[in-house]
């Protein structure tokens, strides 16, 4: 059932956000339960992703006409709740990740079988579990939302990464969830906290210009917590704290698809770009003189990342540094703050 807001016009509350939320989430499980069959089990994943993509497909064209579809699931305290929506800016990455799972799947399944590989179900069922939370993170409505589904997807891709289960693994999969999990504990967290005692919510506005901060807000606290964030969303893959993603490179081939194409690198920078334009806002950057600085910092990035890269005989560690640098691009191009800059990097 859908209705629409009496209040705006445009937006429009509806459970098929839910739904494309569970998609994935139930195809994991479906998954697990059948590993024994392993047509089954192959079977499930590429059924899930269809659908997945087919559901978000068909949100494209309401969404072009300028509607913007919402959730609230669940309220936790006045101002922090979990609650989906999908915007035009949420339907790049959302289509980008059920799109790119359809391919993941088939390449997956020919990489594993062919390899004879171990542990196949599991890795099928967090691959899985990954994409329902790289989902989660593009509907999702506020700060607090998206940092739950970013977290997800850091614990559950720790098991892909440790694949192997060798030592070589095991060590490359300690730096992926330290580096991930104590950046976002140390930095994102904090900023959670202060922006709630700030604003009194987390919720993202609908527009790229208010931000969710207060006219009268601390000008040093504000340009703080921007810092915060930056560093927080440490899957961006911004130096200094990149150091997971070449490090995460001994897992096995798909799972460095995902980790460059299909969701981990693409949450990252999604949410700082997410938290640039509708956290802090094109306003209050340009007031703050966010914009210039960061571009500096970002272009470092970028420099140092692809000469490290043209250093690198190994393909794959080779790779690792040059999405480093990509990534770095689209901050880049948001944080000029010009309609053309944003619709550049965002379109990378």
């Amino acid at each position: 059932m859908e209705t629409v807001s009496a209040a705006t016009g445009d937006i429009v509350t509806t459970s098929r956000l839910v739904w494309a939320l569970l998609v994935p989430l139930l195809g994991s499980f479906l998954v697990s339960l059948s590993g024994k069959k392993p047509n089954v089990r192959e079977s499930f994943s590429v059924v899930s992703a269809v659908i997945l993509f087919s559901m978000v497909l068909s949100m494209v064209s309401p969404v072009l006409a300028g509607k913007t579809f919402y959730y609230q699931l669940f309220k936790i305290l006045p101002g922090v709740t979990v609650t989906l929506r999908a915007d035009a800016f949420s339907m790049i990455f959302a289509l980008v990740a059920s799109s790119l799972w359809i391919a993941a799947a088939f390449y997956s399944m020919g990489y594993m079988r062919g390899l004879h590989e171990h542990a196949q179900t599991r890795f099928n069922t967090c691959f899985a579990i990954a994409i329902f939370g790289a989902i989660g993170v593009a509907f999702s409505d506020n700060l607090f939302t998206m940092y739950l589904f970013y977290e997800i997807v850091s614990v559950c891709t720790y098991p892909l990464v440790a694949h192997h289960q060798d030592e070589e693994a095991y060590e490359g999969a300690k730096k992926y969830i330290v580096y991930l999990t104590t950046t976002a504990k140390a930095f994102l967290l904090p900023s959670l906290a202060l922006i709630y005692v700030m604003t009194g919510s987390l919720d993202f506005p609908y527009n790229i210009y208010t931000g969710m901060f207060p006219a009268d807000a601390n000008s040093a606290l504000v340009t703080m917590l921007f810092i915060f964030c930056l560093f927080g969303f440490a899957k961006n893959g911004v130096m200094p704290f990149h150091h997971w993603l070449p490090g995460a490179m001994v897992a096995p081939t798909p799972v460095s698809a995902l980790l460059h194409a299909v969701a981990v690198v693409k949450v990252g920078v999604f949410c700082t770009t997410r938290m640039m334009l509708y956290g802090f806002g094109v306003d209050l950057m340009g007031l703050l003189n966010l914009g210039i600085p960061t571009a500096y910092f970002v272009g470092f990035t970028i420099v140092m990342a692809s000469v490290i890269a043209l250093t690198k005989d190994n393909l794959k560690a080779r790779l690792a540094y040059s999405t480093v640098s990509q990534l770095s691009y689209i901050i880049l191009g948001v944080c000029l703050l010009t309609p053309h800059g944003i619709t550049g990097g965002l379109s990378i």
